[in-house]
């Protein structure tokens, strides 16, 4: 027996690879891809100058709420 790992580029090819998998040719093992944390994913989407406009902007925002009317 072989492990090989395949991308299945179009939706058809998961249809083929599971009539396979139900004539006992091959046998489809899922696996987890490791879990990226958020701020891996999102660093360096913006810029600082972005980061301190929208930290101000919160910081705004928090002050108004907090406001008597």
């Amino acid at each position: 027996m072989q492990t090989i790992l395949i991308e299945v580029t179009h939706p058809k090819g998961m249809a083929l690879l599971r009539d396979l998998e139900e004539l006992d040719v091959i046998r489809m093992i899922q696996q987890d891809k490791p879990k990226q944390k958020l701020s891996e994913i999102f660093a360096g989407c913006i810029t600082p100058e972005e980061a301190n406009k929208l930290n101000e902007y919160v910081k705004n925002s928090r002050n108004e709420w907090e406001r008597d009317i």
